[in-house]
């Protein structure tokens, strides 16, 4: 769907007013009254354009995995590092777009979706469809631990200032998704 001139731009100057406030501040904190100041609109536009801030965040949320599907897909057959160093290297060098969102969405909840892009193009035998019956749940066990593993590091990355070189954080987590998902399940007890 193509839009004309003027919407993109009343909507570029919309979201170039709320990254300078969500740079400040968490969305929660960020009034629509707040926005509309400092793109110099008034309400009614801002409505025509999005419910709410939270509506602005997740559009924008949903750009920027966009973006980051472009950028992954490039990596996709060349191993769990190249993967997640193209995602820790985007988060590194957009400090305008994905950093800021990871680091302000509640509940690491965008960073759970970013993870959860970066595992899709994983050259991992993660797929839970391919599991065993048998296995008692075993495969699903080790994605969400390799899910929940991979989040928190790149959350405490994130949260602490990117101060690791993302080479070594992708080493980091690539050893631990590779040596976890060789990983066999526990004998039974039966």
């Amino acid at each position: 769907m193509k839009t004309d001139p003027r919407t993109r731009y009343t909507r570029q100057i919309i979201t170039t007013a709320f990254w300078q406030l969500l740079r400040q501040k968490p969305v929660e904190k960020i009034t629509v009254k707040e926005v509309c100041a400092l793109a110099q609109i008034n309400r009614g536009t801002f409505y025509r354009h999005f419910r709410d801030c939270y509506d602005l965040m997740e559009q924008l949320e949903e750009q920027a995995l966009e973006q980051l599907d472009k950028t992954l897909a490039s990596t996709q057959n060349r191993g769990v590092k190249a993967v997640v160093l193209s995602m820790l290297q985007k988060l590194q060098n957009d400090e305008d777009f994905l950093a800021v969102l990871a680091r302000q969405s509640p509940n690491n909840a965008f960073l759970h979706r970013v993870v959860g892009h970066c595992f899709a193009y994983m050259d991992l035998c993660l797929d839970t469809a391919a599991r065993n019956e048998s296995d008692d749940g075993w495969r699903e066990m080790q994605n969400t631990f390799l899910f929940a593993g991979a989040s928190g590091v790149m959350s405490y990355w994130l949260h602490s200032g990117r101060k690791a070189p993302p080479e070594q954080v992708a080493a980091a987590i690539a050893a631990l998704c590779t040596g976890a998902a060789g990983v066999e399940p526990p004998a039974s007890s039966q």
